[in-house]
């Protein structure tokens, strides 16, 4: 009786486990760290992007340049060098592309 208790802790503890890893994959626009995305992304800069092919595959974000770029959707920095600011991850523009801003 009492290995039936530690079969059934082992496979809770399994079980568990292996939803915490489904969880901590990151959403688009969200950071990835440690550059863990949902599938159909990759980390790109601090934050997961969408992998794409052509700039029809980049889901459209209001007012910014969202193209495809080296495999990645990639947000331009405006003519101000500005970011958008409506992702989960706060932007910043490194040359002409948007990143997640660094961690304090």
């Amino acid at each position: 009786m009492r290995s039936n208790n530690i079969i059934s802790a082992l496979l809770f503890i399994l079980a568990a486990s292996i939803g915490c890893q489904e969880d901590d994959r990151s959403a688009f626009g969200e950071r990835c760290s440690p550059e863990v995305c949902d599938d159909g992304l990759a980390c790109y800069a601090g934050y997961c992007e969408e992998k794409c092919v052509d700039d029809t595959d980049c889901q459209p974000i209001e007012g910014w340049k969202h193209e495809c770029y080296a495999g990645r959707c990639q947000i331009a920095c405006n003519a101000q060098r500005d970011c958008p600011q409506t992702l989960a991850t706060p932007l910043e523009c490194i040359t002409e592309w948007c990143a997640a801003t660094k961690f304090d």
